[in-house]
């Protein structure tokens, strides 16, 4: 009665260890610590389910007769087929195993003993389950005080293994979370990193304006503006949506903002830029992945505004109480072709209008019914904020439009305004 009460005692430690217990590595060793205490043997070993290989997968083994140093080679790379020794055949069957003379039991492997130099005389194995699924087996080998281990040594280890079954899900769950935590903490400094990409607002004379703000969908997004000066006082101005949101297009959109600054530095007509920025962008694109595109120069001393589109919405003309498209001139998205020709067009700002630049993720933005901002409340929207600000006006209005519902795309918005 007092072995029993004392491993019953030993049981119960067991649950409070393993409640505290996160790591999976530190998990392990105390499992088989605490295997070994409760059924009072001299070895023991786990072995952990792997469900797509349909296999055992050794992963720890404490031996006090020959210490750890021998059971070094049994860590790594050991891996046991379903129904194969008494361990697989413990984790096909789903029910405990209770070996009295191992030696002489046709389902016992004597590899291990082979390559370690102990002799299993017994071994009880237990499944360790949780809620119906598989988790592993764990066995315990020569019972130390007795020739060979009892009844109440099976109950003990088959309560044993439900408690294990429990501290490995938690263990489990705990490094889901904390990998989660590490993705998420990794996304932010994506986040971060991106918003480095957003320029700052050029101050200009007067009230004159070039403004551009991008809100991602996710923690990092596709969407790209940018103003580059040039020498002759005109600017660079242009925003591109790659096809797709998150890191993937976040990727894409760092190379490609990378060859426009590159390909910048070559002051050439928006359409002529276009064509060598398509040239750069089909090398890491290879027609995969695209990226429509709206490309200006503009000159504020004289409003003139020269512009290429490679396959992305017209820009809108905004002027006493009206929001038009202008003329779009033909071009692909850049990334689909290795060769392609884009045309240059030509407006010139006058004074008091606006040239708004918009991403599909406004008009397309959903309300929580589903329904669409559309390009009718668009236009509206800008026909009513007049100018200057009709870019912010249009963004918080998306804003306001989508409530609680989380953006279905990236939000890109550009403006300039001739004062």
């Amino acid at each position: 009665m007092n072995t029993q009460a004392n491993r019953l005692k030993k049981l119960i430690q067991a649950n409070q260890v393993l409640a505290s217990i996160e790591s999976l590595v530190d998990l392990l060793p105390q499992l088989l610590r605490l295997a070994q205490d409760v059924t009072g043997a001299e070895a023991s070993s786990i072995m952990l389910y792997n469900e797509e290989k349909n296999v055992l997968n050794f992963a720890w083994a404490m031996n006090d007769v020959l210490g750890d140093k021998a059971m070094k080679d049994l860590k790594t790379g050991f891996e046991l087929p379903m129904g194969k020794g008494v361990a697989g055949w413990v984790a096909e069957h789903r029910e405990a195993l209770n070996v009295l003379d191992a030696q002489n039991d046709e389902r016992f492997s004597k590899e291990a003993d082979k390559k370690t130099g102990f002799k299993t005389r017994c071994i009880l194995c237990t499944p360790i389950i949780h809620q119906d699924k598989l988790l592993g087996v764990v066995q315990v080998l020569n019972s130390a005080d007795k020739e060979c281990f009892g009844r109440e040594d099976e109950e003990l280890l088959e309560s044993f293994g439900h408690l294990a079954g429990v501290a490995l899900v938690r263990s489990e769950l705990m490094l889901q979370r904390l990998n989660q935590q590490k993705f998420e903490t990794q996304l932010e400094a994506a986040s971060r990193i991106q918003k480095q990409f957003n320029p700052r607002q050029p101050e200009l004379e007067g009230d004159n304006l070039i403004w551009g703000s991008s809100v991602p969908a996710q923690f990092v997004g596709g969407d790209l503006y940018d103003f580059i000066p040039n020498s002759d006082g005109s600017w660079y101005i242009y925003v591109a949506d790659v096809a797709g949101k998150g890191l993937p297009a976040a990727l894409i959109m760092s190379a490609l903002w990378t060859r426009i600054r590159a390909e910048a530095l070559v002051e050439r007509t928006p359409g002529e830029m276009l064509k060598a920025i398509n040239v750069g962008a089909y090398e890491f694109m290879s027609g995969e992945v695209f990226a429509t595109m709206v490309l200006m120069r503009y000159t504020p001393e004289s409003g003139k505004c020269e512009y290429a589109v490679a396959g992305h919405p017209s820009p809108l003309l905004i002027s006493e109480g009206q929001a038009e498209p202008i003329e779009r001139p033909f071009g692909l998205p850049v990334g689909i072709l290795d060769e392609g020709d884009f045309g240059t067009s030509e407006i010139t700002l006058e004074k008091g209008q606006s040239l708004v630049v918009v991403t599909d993720g406004v008009d397309e933005a959903r309300a929580a019914d589903g329904e669409f901002f559309g390009e009718e409340r668009m236009e509206e929207i800008l026909r009513q904020g007049g100018t200057p600000h009709a870019g912010k006006n249009l963004l918080k209005a998306v804003a306001d439009w989508r409530g609680d519902t989380p953006p279905n795309d990236d939000t890109t918005v550009v403006e300039i305004y001739r004062a």
